[in-house]
């Protein structure tokens, strides 16, 4: 158990150093991939719309059916001094979605590298990688593959439906 116990350690110590200063560009800082996937397959209208934007760009909409990818890079400062958040909002028939994304240089740990992972699913948004726990509790910490829902569908609300034919009235 031991044994068990230092060998855990010494990998964290391990990913922790490779994650935080291995990868990075000008200025030491980290480079990171946003990769959204849609996974709406054998819906009706299984088009979903979504727009991200960080304090440093906008995305812009995109729109995607079943099996297309979209992906963006950026840069986060190494060591966890700072932190990149990108605030996505996604639409589809089955309602809206708003999911909050923050990067710091050591979720490298959990986004299988440096590459964050995201499905857009029946039920919501999902986050794809790896969560940490603590098996034998409070001191040893390990990750674990996780597929967990972050974002849900909500509904359209009746403003939002209203809002969206007079819009729709307005552009034709």
């Amino acid at each position: 158990m031991k044994t068990l116990i230092i060998w855990c350690l010494v990998s964290q110590a391990i990913i922790l150093t490779c994650n935080s200063g291995g990868s990075g560009g000008g200025g030491g800082d980290v480079d990171f991939t946003i990769l959204i996937k849609n996974e709406m397959h054998k819906l009706k209208k299984p088009a979903v719309f979504y727009h991200c934007v960080s304090s440093k760009k906008d995305m812009g909409w995109h729109r995607s059916v079943p099996s297309t990818e979209y992906r963006w890079n950026f840069k986060v400062p190494k060591f966890g001094t700072g932190v990149m958040v990108h605030k996505c909002e996604f639409r589809s028939r089955l309602g809206t979605a708003n999911v909050e994304i923050k990067t710091v240089s050591t979720t490298a740990i959990l986004c299988d590298g440096h590459v964050c992972e995201y499905a857009v699913r029946r039920n919501g948004i999902y986050f794809i990688g790896h969560e940490l726990y603590y098996p034998f509790g409070v001191f040893i910490e390990l990750s674990r593959p996780v597929e967990k829902l972050v974002g849900p569908w909500k509904p359209w609300s009746p403003q939002q439906l209203k809002a969206l034919h007079r819009s729709k009235d307005f552009h034709h």
